[in-house]
């Protein structure tokens, strides 16, 4: 058998407990947390890591690649069109060919700056009653709706005066604004705006029987107007 000395067996049990040591801090080493990892305190509140990356709630929204807008009314090519962030009115004109030669401007603020999903209504230049605004965002209000209602049911105090015979006189409805449409029987606000919106869009009236066309006006009301219709 072998003898080992004194001094070897210390040496021996010393290289052995370093051994053990090294595994024992291996196999009892803590995990690391991964970023975003929420630790818990002895006091019961949960902490959070570095790294921690912001909920999505808390992202501000991401601003509009581009503004989409529609173009109506006295403008050379009517029509919905893309245009960039800060943006104006006037810009969004020019994407529309421009203003026709009998464009009211004036009621519009061609400096303002255009809204995602906004509409831009270009009225006729001398229409006696124009809308409230030229820039419209949600269609007509309820006032000028509850009026408009109120001066077709025949409640209103006054308006223009109507023709009921033929022979009275007649109506040019390429040229006629929103009262002397009104003349016409049958004719209120609604309809007289609905006439010079369909001229606005698609032109002169050719023909009478091209009233037929517009919203509302069936070939009943068709034959009443005839007699008082002028182009």
């Amino acid at each position: 058998m072998f003898k080992f000395t004194r001094n070897q067996l210390i040496a021996a049990y010393v290289i052995v407990g370093v051994a053990l040591v090294g595994m024992g801090a291996l196999i009892f080493k803590p995990k690391a947390q991964p970023a975003g990892a929420v630790r818990v305190t002895q006091a019961g509140q949960a902490e959070a890591s570095v790294g921690t990356q912001p909920l999505a709630n808390d992202l501000p929204p991401p601003a509009p690649v581009v503004l989409v807008v529609h173009v109506a009314g006295r403008v050379k090519k009517p029509g919905v069109y893309e245009l960039k962030p800060g943006s104006r009115i006037d810009d969004a004109l020019k994407s529309a060919g421009g203003a026709l030669p009998n464009a009211d401007l004036e009621s519009i603020n061609r400096a303002e700056k255009l809204e995602d999903g906004q509409q831009i209504f270009v009225a006729v230049k001398g229409q006696i009653k124009p809308p409230a605004v030229s820039v419209v965002r949600g269609g007509t209000s309820s006032k000028a709706k509850a009026s408009s209602a109120k001066s077709e049911s025949g409640k209103g105090k006054s308006g223009p005066q109507k023709l009921s015979a033929p022979g009275q006189g007649t109506v040019n409805i390429n040229s006629a604004g929103l009262d002397d449409l009104q003349r016409l029987p049958g004719i209120g606000p609604a309809y007289a705006q609905r006439i010079i919106d369909y001229r606005t869009q698609n032109g002169r009236f050719q023909s009478v029987d091209e009233l037929d066309e517009v919203k509302g006006i069936g070939p009943k009301k068709l034959e009443k107007l005839r007699p008082f219709v002028a182009l």
